[in-house]
């Protein structure tokens, strides 16, 4: 028995340090994981991040299209009021000009990275800044653009616009008077250009300010990704 205790006490440093070895080599594997998968996420975050500022791109692009289209049919209808009031000589010009008064752009909007992100789930971006960010812009502010231009147009068009236009005007490429003399004399014809051009500021000034925010998102989205 004397002779067995000696010769594992011999031993025992030799175990010991297979031990350390083994524990060492666990942490360490495990370390590696976690490091791996900490990478992994943040590629992730990347990726989806760089997808998200492409969309924002886009909808920025689409927002200034829209703005753009607008502000000509509010100078449309600024000049068409003014010259209808003003009862003056029909012209060619003003067919042009009624077609392009009745336009309205519908809103487009990309979401299909914030989707995704929050398949993924949104709490892998890492900034609460920008998270929060991110979030009111698709939650609140992208939605209720949305739901005002929807609201409006469709209760202004086939309640309002459209019966005026269709009592007074042969559209086409351009919109052209059945009778002049009876488009001059209907003030309701007038009043519904009037607030026509009050609804195009008003949604002008909207997807401005939804362009303004959204460029602001994606100038910390460029911050985070630097």
């Amino acid at each position: 028995m004397k002779r067995i205790l000696n010769t594992l006490s011999l031993k025992w440093p030799e175990y010991l340090l297979e031990v350390i070895v083994i524990v060492v080599g666990i942490l360490g594997a495990y370390a590696l994981n976690n490091w791996n998968e900490e990478r992994k996420e943040h590629q992730l975050e990347i990726n989806l991040l760089s997808e998200l500022r492409l969309n924002l791109n886009t909808n920025i692009a689409n927002l200034n299209s829209d703005i753009e289209l607008q502000v000509r049919s509010a100078e449309a209808l600024d000049f068409l009021l003014d010259y209808l009031k003003n009862r003056k000589t029909y012209q060619d010009t003003i067919g042009y000009l009624l077609a392009r008064a009745s336009f309205a752009p519908d809103v487009v909007l990309s979401s299909s990275a914030y989707e995704t992100l929050k398949s993924v789930g949104l709490g892998i971006i890492s900034s609460d800044t920008l998270r929060q960010e991110i979030i009111n812009l698709f939650e609140i502010t992208y939605p209720y653009l949305l739901q005002e231009t929807k609201r409006l147009e469709d209760q202004m068009w086939p309640s309002v616009v459209l019966p005026m236009y269709q009592k007074h005007l042969e559209c086409s490429d351009v919109c052209v008077p059945n009778d002049y003399q009876k488009l001059l004399d209907d003030r309701q014809f007038t009043n519904m250009l009037s607030f026509r051009l009050q609804m195009r500021k008003g949604s002008t000034d909207h997807k401005l300010d939804v362009a303004n925010r959204t460029e602001q998102v994606v100038r910390m989205l460029d911050q985070e990704l630097n």
